[in-house]
């Protein structure tokens, strides 16, 4: 049994980000609480509790996205893709590699062209450096979804070499 694993972390928020990112809707939440006050108490109440819930979303949202991270792992045949935050891990999409029909770099695929004709994609990577992302689909129950991820070069090496004995060996037949 082969096991490869590979993390990949989003890069860490300054403390400058952070800030603003948390104090904004707070200041939000106060201008409108000064601007429905002057109505009725009532409306001012329910604004204020309705931003405050809006911030409060905004907030967790916020730090999600900066705070999860992803993990690969690849054991014998299957490829894992999960997202973790804290210590809970939420796995998101689990294949086995004969099932993906196609594995290429993120540029040589057309992804609008793919949202288009209604792909379900999921992502799994963090930043916007497209350079070492790979992009690999697959049909289930008649559906067809792409993964998009950003392997280093073992799991990169490891993806393939299956990927290339499947397709010997589907020619074979």
């Amino acid at each position: 049994m082969s096991l490869i694993r590979q993390t990949i972390k989003q890069k860490p928020l300054s403390f400058w980000k952070v800030v603003p990112m948390i104090v904004g809707p707070i200041f939000i939440m106060n201008i409108v609480i000064r601007i429905l006050s002057r109505f009725t108490p009532l409306i001012a109440t329910f604004g204020g509790l309705a931003t405050l819930i809006g911030a409060a979303i905004g907030c967790i949202i916020i730090i999600y996205k900066h705070v999860a991270y992803f993990n690969y792992r690849m054991i014998d045949n299957e490829l894992i893709m999960e997202k973790v935050f804290g210590k809970a891990n939420h796995l998101f999409l689990a294949l086995k590699l004969n099932e993906v029909q196609r594995f290429k770099l993120y540029e040589e695929i057309n992804i609008q062209q793919a949202k288009k004709s209604k792909v379900n994609l999921y992502r799994f990577v963090a930043g916007r450096n497209t350079q070492r992302w790979y992009v690999g689909e697959f049909t289930r129950s008649g559906e067809r979804y792409m993964f998009i991820i950003e392997p280093n070069e073992e799991l990169l090496n490891g993806i393939m070499s299956f990927i290339k004995e499947s397709q010997k060996n589907a020619y074979q037949i």
